[in-house]
C-alpha cells in the first residue's frame, strides 16, 4: 500500500516551504519540475530499473513523488504522494523494499527542511485506500 503524507505548515508561508523542499530535494540529487500547484520529483533511471530490477544500484532505482500544495483557512497543506510509475520498475520485494526506504527517507527530508525552515506545524501519515474493496 502506498502512503501519502501530509505536512501542515504556516498559511502565509506555503510558498517558502515548497521553496525549501525544493531546494533540499535537488541537493541529494533528484530532479524537480513544477507545473499547476506541484512539483513533480524524480531520480534514478526508468530504463535501468526496468531492465536491471534488483541488480541496479538502490541510488539509480526510478522513483517519482508529487508534492502539491493545497490552502485552508488559516494554514497550508503540502501533501507528498508516489506518482505512478507503474508496477515495472518496482524491481521486485528487494526493489519495492528499497522503494519504502527511500520513501522514508524523502519523507523524512521533507520533515526535517520545513521544521529547520520554521514553517512547519504538524506531519500526518496516511494510507491509501482506494484500491481495497470492502465487502
Amino acid at each position: 500500500m502506498e502512503t501519502t503524507t501530509e505536512y501542515t505548515v504556516l498559511e502565509h508561508h506555503g510558498c517558502t516551504a515548497v521553496e525549501l523542499v525544493d531546494t533540499a530535494l535537488r541537493a541529494v540529487g533528484h530532479r524537480v519540475a513544477s507545473g499547476e500547484g506541484r512539483l513533480l520529483v524524480t531520480a534514478g533511471n526508468p530504463v535501468m530499473t526496468v531492465l536491471l530490477g534488483a541488480l541496479l544500484h538502490p541510488s539509480r532505482q526510478y522513483r517519482r513523488y508529487e508534492l502539491a500544495l493545497t490552502s485552508t483557512p488559516g494554514h497550508a497543506v503540502l501533501t507528498l504522494r508516489h506518482a505512478g510509475h507503474g508496477a515495472a520498475v518496482v524491481g521486485g520485494m528487494i526493489g519495492a523494499n528499497r522503494r519504502r526506504e527511500a520513501w522514508h527517507r524523502i519523507a523524512g527530508l521533507v520533515e526535517t527542511t520545513l521544521h529547520g525552515g520554521g514553517v512547519l506545524l504538524h506531519r500526518t501519515d496516511r494510507i491509501d485506500t482506494s484500491g481495497i474493496k470492502l465487502h
